[in-house]
């Protein structure tokens, strides 16, 4: 069971990845790198927790999290 066929999956899902865009919402233009750095490996770090609810998709958002480097 995953995101779409569990509904406690895709609320745990949907909050980890609404907290992860109130994050880079929050870093501004005129934030330094190094936070923009922090931000990714936290992002990572969240998406790992909860690999065990859907891991082909997380696995896809980790994988999307390191090609998109700043």
């Amino acid at each position: 069971m995953g995101y779409y066929d569990n509904p406690d999956a895709k609320r745990v899902i949907d909050c980890v990845l609404r907290r992860n865009a109130i994050m880079f919402a929050n870093l501004g233009a005129d934030s330094p790198k190094k936070d923009y750095e922090k931000a990714k490996i936290e992002e990572r770090q969240r998406l790992r927790k909860i690999r065990r609810y859907d891991s082909e998709m997380i696995d896809r958002l980790i994988a999307e999290t390191i090609d998109h480097t700043v």
